[in-house]
């Protein structure tokens, strides 16, 4: 029963998995809303009365197989070398890192409405901000499948933030969403203040920010991703901690769990190749992991300094949005990166989510 769940789900997803413009990761087509299935006269032909659950549960399996690959769909250029982390040029991808100019700051609103994946890192990174900052937002989970929460919007991929003040204002791609708000916290203008100011970093201390931000996107959520589904019993495991932030029925969540790991499983053993990373992917993780480490030094608690900085809320973010699968549980226990994640744990504090 699980195994036809699983072969009719990856059929679904081998047909709506295209490029998406302009990304380099697994290019799940934004309008996951278009799915569907033409069967052919013979398969129609053979048709039972229990078909549609079937691809109920395999569309379903499906919608949740993309949110769970948002760890590798962004848009984002390609993985550089393995070992060398070396300071990018100024170019229009590193815009969404540089700070907009004052004229271009409205303040900062009081609360904010997320649209997101629970499991997506890249919301999880907009989330570790809003909590570092105490800023307060209500959490919109969209649909993977159908998107209908973003009906209003042409923008159909997560996060989303939208202002609680009048003006709605709406910002999407998580470093844009980060580098504006960083900017307005830092600013400081109009009536909500944060509870923690914090000042922008210059010269060369931003250009360490800029480095390991872009870092984090170009490569560090593309590793984590390879490593959550890199053996049957993980992709099994992860795609558990995945099904358990739903509020489906037990029946359905188990049909979703299994066929889900076999679509991740698969598509998970191409992502050493096509991210092009070699040997053990543990231990390029834990390399990964205590590079950062090292650029964070003896000399200062966080790469920010004696506060976090945004590098710091990505890196956190990301290793969040993966907390309590066997990844994470490995990192921590393999890795240099615990201290430093404690700290962190200590300092964001509890969620500011309010709904």
């Amino acid at each position: 029963m699980m195994k036809r769940a699983a072969s009719l789900s990856w059929r679904v997803v081998q047909q709506q998995m295209q490029p998406c413009p302009g990304a380099s990761g697994i290019g799940y087509h934004s309008q996951l809303a278009a799915f569907s299935i033409m069967p052919s006269p013979s398969s129609r032909d053979r048709r039972h009365a229990g078909s549609r659950t079937w691809l109920a549960v395999a569309r379903g399996a499906a919608g949740l197989t993309a949110a769970s690959s948002v760890f590798a769909s962004a848009a984002h250029a390609e993985v550089p070398s393995t070992q060398a982390v070396t300071p990018e040029p100024a170019d229009d991808a590193a815009r969404k890192y540089q700070r907009p100019a004052a004229s271009e700051l409205k303040g900062l609103p009081a609360s904010f409405t997320l649209y997101q994946y629970e499991v997506c890192p890249f919301c999880c990174k907009v989330k570790a901000f809003l909590d570092f900052h105490r800023i307060p937002y209500k959490v919109v989970e969209v649909n993977p499948l159908t998107k209908a929460e973003l009906k209003w919007s042409t923008y159909k991929k997560v996060p989303v933030l939208q202002s609680a003040d009048t003006d709605g204002r709406i910002m999407t791609d998580s470093s844009e969403i980060i580098t504006l708000l960083a900017a307005e916290v830092e600013a400081g203008l109009g009536p909500n203040k944060p509870s923690r100011h914090i000042t922008a970093p210059q010269g060369a201390a931003l250009e360490e920010e800029v480095q390991w931000r872009r870092w984090v996107d170009d490569r560090y959520v593309k590793m984590i991703t390879a490593n959550i589904y890199r053996s049957w019993d993980e992709s099994v495991s992860s795609f558990k901690y995945v099904i358990d932030q739903t509020n489906w029925s037990w029946g359905t969540r188990q049909l979703a769990r299994w066929s889900g790991a076999t679509i991740m499983w698969r598509v998970g053993a191409g992502m050493p190749k096509k991210y092009k990373i070699e040997g053990d992917l543990r231990e390029a993780l834990y390399s990964d992991c205590n590079a950062f480490v090292d650029a964070v030094g003896t000399h200062r608690p966080f790469l920010g300094g004696e506060q976090p900085g945004l590098a710091d809320l990505g890196v956190y973010g990301v290793l969040q949005g993966v907390k309590g699968m066997p990844t994470w549980q490995d990192v921590m226990s393999h890795s240099r990166i615990k201290p430093w994640y404690q700290r962190m744990e200590a300092v964001v504090g509890a969620p500011t989510r309010v709904a």
